[in-house]
């Protein structure tokens, strides 16, 4: 599932399938078994999507993200932080509060134009107030769809305590789909 963290530490919810229920009725792909009512329908659904989980039929975020991070405190100066970062090939990293709960994300680029500019603002200044983020099980298909529909290069990976527990950007989705797909020969 992905949700929206603000600044304030609040969680958003954001489902791929709530966009689907803005579509009107009559625009909703429907397959009817039957005499089988919708709520049945549901049911047997839940069932199935619940043995396809079970026995790892649905790839997750989990199995793909990268677990390498670099967190920034947000006490960190620009300064410091560019010190920390500079020499490492990550280019997202993690802004956290004292408690270690994620705040936004930074980009190497982020930090570099803030340096350029004097380094004035703080670094929570530069963070969105709104970060997309993605739970641990959440589906690498609706992980793709989300990166698809939203444009975005990467999003971190947050457990129920708020806490980062990975990364996961463009790149590991695009390896994951040549793997599943067999595009290149191993």
């Amino acid at each position: 599932m992905f949700f929206v963290n603000n600044v304030y530490g609040g969680k958003e919810p954001y489902r791929v399938q709530e966009i689907q229920k803005d579509r009107p009725d009559d625009e909703r792909p429907r397959q009817q078994f039957q005499d089988e009512d919708e709520e049945e329908i549901r049911k047997k659904f839940l069932k199935a999507s619940e043995k396809l989980y079970k026995k790892k039929a649905v790839l997750t975020i989990s199995e793909i993200m990268s677990k390498k991070l670099i967190e920034l405190e947000e006490a960190l100066s620009v300064e410091e932080a560019w010190e920390r970062i500079k020499d490492h090939e990550i280019k997202y990293f993690p802004l956290v509060n004292s408690e270690g709960k994620l705040l936004g994300m930074l980009t190497e680029r982020d930090i570099l134009r803030e340096l350029r500019a004097g380094g004035k603002k703080t670094l929570k200044e530069l963070v969105a107030d709104r970060t997309l983020c993605a739970d641990p099980d959440t589906a690498v298909a609706e992980a793709i769809q989300v990166f698809s529909d939203h444009k975005i290069e990467a999003v971190p990976v947050v457990d129920s305590k708020e806490k980062v527990v990975g990364i996961l950007t463009q790149s590991e989705l695009l390896q994951t789909m040549i793997k599943m797909t067999h595009i290149f020969p191993k």
